[in-house]
C-alpha cells in the first residue's frame, strides 16, 4: 500500500501554503483561494480551508532514503526547529530499524521524517534536498470507532501491519511492512511522540495505490468512495 494522495483541513490555508512551498520547498501542484496541493515525492498532499472551525490535529510522516537520515536531519534543521523529547531530537525504532525526526507545521500538526533502513530505497547523496523525500509514509486515522474502521479497512484490503487483531486501546499500524507506508489507526486523546499534542478525530481523504479512495468524516466515520 502507498498513500498516493491525502487531503487534510486547515484554518489557515495561506500560512500553511507558504510553509510547505517556501519554508520546506515542496513543489506547488495547484492552488485556489481555499486550497493548495503540493508534491511530496510520489505522493500529493492537499490542504483545504475548514469553514467549521472544529478542532483538528494531524500526524503524518514523509519517507526519506534509508541511508540518508543524517543528511535529511541536517537539511531539515536548517529549515525548522526540531521537536525535542527527553533531551533528544531524534529517535531510533529498533523493531523496524528506522530513525525519525519531528517538527511542527503552522497548525502544529506533528510532521515526521522517517528513514526505514531496511525498506526505504537508498540514494547516493552528498547533500539532501526536499526533492529527495520519497513519499508520504504515514498518516493518522483518528476515530472513536477503532474496531469498526479497522474492520472496514480490512474489507478494502488494508490490513494490520502484522495481520494481528485491531487493538482499540493502542495505535494500530495498517499496511504491509515491506511497503514502508502505514495508516496509524487509533483513538482520540493519545499523545504523539515528541509532542504533548493529543490526537483529535479529524476529517481526512485518502487515495491509496492510486485507486482506492476513502473519506473519514469529522466524527471518525469511514466511507469508501468509488
Amino acid at each position: 500500500m502507498k498513500i498516493t494522495a491525502a487531503t487534510l483541513w486547515t484554518d489557515h490555508v495561506k500560512p500553511m501554503q507558504h510553509f510547505y512551498t517556501t519554508t520546506l520547498g515542496f513543489g506547488l501542484v495547484k492552488e485556489t483561494a481555499t486550497s493548495f496541493t503540493v508534491q511530496i515525492g510520489t505522493s500529493q498532499l492537499r490542504f483545504e480551508q475548514d469553514t467549521t472551525q472544529q478542532p483538528k490535529q494531524y500526524h503524518f510522516a514523509f519517507n526519506v532514503p534509508g541511508n540518508a537520515f543524517q543528511l535529511a536531519k541536517d537539511w531539515l534543521q536548517q529549515q525548522v526547529p526540531l521537536l525535542i523529547e527527553d533531551g533528544a531530537d531524534e529517535i531510533f525504532f529498533e523493531n523496524i530499524n528506522a530513525h525519525s525526526i519531528y517538527f511542527y507545521d503552522p497548525d502544529e500538526n506533528v510532521v515526521e521524517l522517517i528513514a526505514r533502513h531496511d525498506v526505504n530505497p537508498n540514494k547516493s547523496l552528498e547533500t539532501f534536498a526536499v526533492s529527495d523525500i520519497l513519499d508520504i509514509g504515514e498518516m493518522n486515522v483518528t476515530t472513536p470507532d477503532v474496531a469498526g474502521v479497522g474492520a472496514r479497512f480490512a474489507e478494502l484490503g488494508v490490513f494490520h501491519r502484522y495481520h494481528q487483531p485491531i487493538n482499540v486501546d493502542f495505535l494500530n499500524f495498517l499496511g504491509a511492512p515491506e511497503d514502508g507506508t502505514h495508516l496509524l489507526l487509533g483513538r482520540a486523546g493519545r499523545t504523539w511522540l515528541f509532542s504533548p499534542k493529543p490526537a483529535v478525530t479529524s476529517p481526512l481523504v485518502l487515495e491509496l495505490d492510486g485507486k482506492l479512495h476513502v473519506r473519514i468524516d469529522a466524527d471518525g466515520t469511514l466511507h469508501h468512495e468509488k
